[in-house]
């Protein structure tokens, strides 16, 4: 939107690349760290890993990528209280620019396609003072 400078430019550019690849280097260790299985099951919520598809209550949520990611970071840390910046960390990659309500957003997002009632989830609960905590 600003003009900015062609050094500027490449900055960002090598920025997005690095977020990327740090995407990818995390999303690969945490399949890794998932069960050998293919699906994971937390009631009436299913994640099949293999297809990378969310069904809730029998029915098929599409989960927008980071969505995906985000749960998937909630499965291999379930019951743990994670805090917005180390969520922001290594979900969103360490030279993210942006702050921690990107973290709020995307969970409530989440909330509203896997919690039977957002408003009181009972899945990915907000710790206070804290950050979230998945109870799967």
């Amino acid at each position: 939107t600003k003009p900015f400078s062609m050094r500027e430019l490449l900055a960002r550019v090598k920025a997005q690349l690095r977020r990327e690849r740090l995407i990818r280097e995390d999303m690969s260790r945490t399949a890794e760290s998932m069960p050998a299985h293919e699906t994971l099951k937390f009631g009436n919520l299913i994640v099949n890993l293999t297809r990378r598809e969310v069904t809730f209550h029998g029915q098929p949520k599409q989960l927008k990528p980071k969505e995906y990611e985000l749960l998937l970071f909630f499965a291999e840390h379930r019951g743990q209280m994670l805090s917005r910046e180390f969520i922001l960390e290594r979900v969103w990659g360490w030279d993210f620019i942006g702050d921690s309500r990107t973290v709020d957003v995307h969970v409530r997002w989440l909330r509203q396609k896997i919690e039977t009632d957002s408003s009181n989830p009972t899945r990915i609960v907000t710790v206070r003072g804290g950050g979230y905590r998945f109870e799967g």
